[in-house]
């Protein structure tokens, strides 16, 4: 028994639906089933386009943050191992926390 695969499009894509569906004057329904697209999809993506749902992290419009981290230059004269301490807030109330031992 073999899977259907469903196609993916690019949000670009989805946004010209939502768009001509607006001008069609049709129901979202009847536009799906007129151009073949899931009510569903149609459906979810019209919220993502909307920003009342996430949308897919591949297709996330920003981008990583990333914070510079170093070392102050008094510090890093001594060879002398010493430990560490990172805290990541992730928000939600998730936070990471790793910790080195000197």
């Amino acid at each position: 028994m073999s899977k259907r695969r469903h196609s993916r499009h690019p949000a670009s894509q989805w946004q010209a639906w939502v768009d001509e569906q607006s001008r069609s004057g049709l129901s979202q329904q009847a536009f799906c089933r007129q151009t073949g697209i899931p009510v569903s999809s149609f459906k979810l993506w019209k919220r993502r386009l909307a920003g009342e749902a996430p949308m897919p992290y591949h297709m996330a419009a920003e981008s990583a943050l990333f914070a510079p981290v170093s070392v102050p230059e008094e510090d890093a004269v001594d060879d002398a191992p010493r430990g560490w301490e990172i805290e990541l807030d992730l928000g939600d109330g998730v936070c990471l926390r790793f910790r080195r031992g000197a």
